[in-house]
């Protein structure tokens, strides 16, 4: 007899059917947002800068062209995707299961296979419990999100006491 972890109980037509936009909740960081955007206006703005002065002053013996010019907010173009992550951050909710999108890439978890969600006294944003004392990170419930974090995890908290099968 085999063990079956989260994982490998997906099929494709559960995670379509789950995946197909009945969300009765689904939360945002505002924070998180916040700081991208202003990380992405001070890349952008240091890399315009040195666009700019790259050229200015005495000749250095370098020689310096326009292409060399808008190279500096190019490259800044393309340090400005690590802070855009943070906008992907998602907790969506349905009567199926849990959808955590993080960073990178959504993770699906079914109700049977989730045992909660905490939110440690001293931790910056919630997590989903799982089974054999792991968890799984929930960066768009930010402690900074203040009122609208506690909300959300009420509803939350609503929806569990709903879906979530008996053990």
């Amino acid at each position: 007899m085999t063990t079956s972890t989260p994982h490998d109980r997906f099929d494709n037509d559960l995670l379509r059917d789950s995946l197909g936009g009945d969300w009765e909740l689904v939360v945002k960081s505002k924070s998180l947002r916040n700081l991208a955007w202003i990380c992405v206006g001070l890349i952008m703005a240091l890399h315009i800068f040195m666009g700019v002065v790259v050229d200015m002053g005495d000749y250095t013996g370098a020689a310096i062209t326009t292409l060399d010019k808008f190279a500096f907010p190019l490259i800044g173009m393309v340090f400005c995707v690590a802070p855009l992550q943070l906008l992907r951050t998602r907790v969506r909710v349905n009567s199926r299961g849990v959808e955590i999108c993080n960073f990178l890439a959504p993770h699906f978890y079914l109700w049977d296979d989730i045992h909660g969600l905490s939110f440690p006294e001293k931790a910056r944003h919630a997590r989903l419990e799982l089974p054999d004392f792991e968890f799984v990170p929930m960066w768009a419930m930010q402690k900074k999100d203040g009122k609208a974090v506690v909300k959300a995890v009420r509803r939350f908290r609503e929806l569990e006491e709903r879906y979530m099968p008996e053990e």
